[in-house]
Order: C-alpha cells, then structure tokens, then sequence
C-alpha cells in the first residue's frame, strides 16, 4: 500500500515536471524578422467573377532560410502555396455573396519547426448590383411607378408631391483614362457599390449630375415631398420636419442584413422614396472618408444658405427630416432627381 502511495505521488510530481518540459520546448521557437505585407488592388466590394493577383513579401527568416507563401481561399479552403520570392497570386471572386476575408501565411521552408508562421489576411465583401438577385433586396414596387432609363441604367421612379421622384440613389461616376473617378464617387471608392449604393455627390457636382429633362430637387420640393405623407401643412423650406422619415424609408436588407435599426420612434412604411442609409462622405486632399452607413439618409437640395449647400437627411432613431448645411466641395451626399 505504502508503495502504491508513493507511486501516485510520483505521478503527480512528475506530471508538472513533463508539463514544464514541454512548455520550455514550445518556447524555443522563435519569430521571423519583419511584418507580411500583401500588395493588391483588391477594393473591399468586389463582383462576382473578377479576378486580382496579390503580391506577398516583407517575411525573411534570422537564419537566412528560405521563405514560401501559402493563401487559402474562403468557401473552398483550398490552400496554394508560393514557393519564390516576388511570386504572384491570382484570385477569383467566388458567386457566392458575403463577407470573406483571403487568408496568407509566411512559414520559413528549411527551418518550418524553429520558426512560428505569420500570417496576415485581405477582407473583402461579394456584391452584386442585379435588381432581381443583387445585394440589395426587400425593396417592393409601388403603384404607378414607371421604369426610366438614365445614363444606361434603369430606374423606377413614382409620383408624390407634384413631382415624379427617383426611387433610388443616382448613380452616374465619370471616370478618367486611369479609370480614376472624376465626377461622383462609388462607396468605400469601390466600382462594385456605384449601382448598390449609388454615386456620392459634392453639392457642386449635385447641381449638374441629373440626366436631361431632370434636376436636384429644391427644398420647397422636399417640402411638396414631405407634405405629400403627412408632414405638418405649416412646414416651410429650411425648416425640421418633425415627421415623415419612416414614410420615406424602406426596410431593405443589404446582403441578408437589414440596413435600418428598429427604434420604437420610427415605423418605417416606404411611402415614397425608398431611402436606404447610405451615409455620406467627408473629403479632403481629394480623400474620401465615408461615415454613417447604417445611420443616415443624405441628400442634397439644389438650395444653398449662408454660402453652403442645403441637404436634407433621415437618422435612424427619429422620425424627422431634418436640414443640413454643408461645404459644397468637402462634403458628399446622395442624389434623387425628379421631373
């Protein structure tokens, strides 16, 4: 019995023992000099079926060992391995709409079990802009809407305020040889999102963006707008309406996701206009900085006071309309036309 005691307790001591050996053996490894860098031109929204490369570099190994790639695509997890330096990878965007992220690891070949691999990832998000089995999804038609052709893309448009109103965001981009954009700007400056999200707009080029036998609405349209489903009979041009948001948003889901929070305040009905929260956009040094997906609706007004554009725009928690004022060249907003 005593023997038998005395082996238990050599188990237990031995036990912390191998566990510490084992720790000390995993502390051995050590890390690779430098940081993965991927170089592409991949932007965040991307289409079915378009294809990048990607450059992996900036891994070396300390005792100069040879350093190989490896990307694994998501969906498939199909692993390739690049195996010379300056190598390039090719991707194909999968069918399959989501969030994705491309994962890369950098492992040192002759010396895989001294050194920990790094690795490093590309995000990216699968879009497509078909009106029946695109991204955007849960927007019904209205009666008496017509289909109107503008610039090459169809749109619908409908009747309220006295006025015909687009349905969705404008969506014209100008772009020069180097396919930089030149006059409005995609979301997030990815070609992918101009017919999801429409074209952002500087007050500037707001004024000129509508197509032939359309314009930018004035904020007495708005108003006309507003008044048509239900605002306040007393609401004038330049002022807040305290209601008439949920009347002109609709409750559209972006890749399966619904694009509007519920908030007890607002009950979102799509009486006219269809607004999606698209957010808006600050520029400076010719960047674009995007903020308030998910939030606001923004658009311009042909209006300006005190020497800045007039906007109106939705926020998600209240049922007012409010009015904005904004720089005409620093600050981009959405587009309706009407006629």
């Amino acid at each position: 019995m005593k023997l038998r005691i005395l082996g238990i307790l050599f188990s237990a001591l031995a036990l912390p023992l191998l566990m510490q050996s084992c720790k000390e053996e995993e502390e051995t490894k050590e890390y690779l000099t430098g940081s993965l860098s991927i170089d592409h031109e991949m932007p965040y929204y991307v289409r079915p079926g378009e294809t990048y490369t990607f450059k992996p570099h900036g891994v070396t190994s300390p005792d100069g060992s040879d350093i190989a790639y490896y990307f694994t695509a998501p969906i498939t997890s199909k692993r390739d391995t690049l195996k010379t330096e300056g190598a390039i990878y090719t991707y194909v965007v999968p069918s399959e709409l989501g969030t994705y992220s491309l994962a890369c690891a950098g492992y040192s070949v002759q010396s895989y079990d001294k050194y920990y691999v790094t690795s490093g990832s590309v995000p990216f998000v699968v879009v497509s802009d078909d009106p029946e089995l695109g991204s955007i999804t849960d927007i019904k038609s209205h009666p008496g809407e017509v289909k109107v052709n503008l610039d090459g893309r169809d749109y619908y448009a409908e009747n309220a305020g006295g006025c015909n109103w687009l349905r969705s965001n404008l969506s014209i981009v100008r772009r020069d040889g180097n396919e930089k954009e030149v006059f409005g700007h995609s979301f997030l400056s990815s070609p992918a999102m101009q017919n999801i999200f429409g074209a952002y707009y500087t007050w500037e080029e707001a004024q000129t963006a509508c197509p032939s036998g359309w314009h930018l609405p004035s904020d007495a349209e708005w108003v006309a707008l507003l008044k048509s489903v239900g605002a306040p009979a007393e609401l004038q041009p330049l002022q807040t309406s305290p209601s008439g948001a949920g009347k002109l948003m609709v409750k559209a889901r972006f890749n399966g996701s619904l694009m509007w929070d519920y908030y007890r305040e607002v009950n979102i009905e799509d009486k006219a206009l269809s607004a999606i929260p698209t957010g808006y956009a600050t520029i400076s040094s010719d960047k674009y900085s995007f903020a308030g997906y998910g939030e606001y609706a923004v658009f311009w007004t042909s209006d300006e006071y005190e020497g800045k554009g007039v906007y109106r725009y939705i926020f998600q928690q209240y049922d007012n309309v409010y009015v904005g004022t904004a720089d005409k060249q620093a600050f981009a907003a959405s587009v309706r036309c009407v006629r």
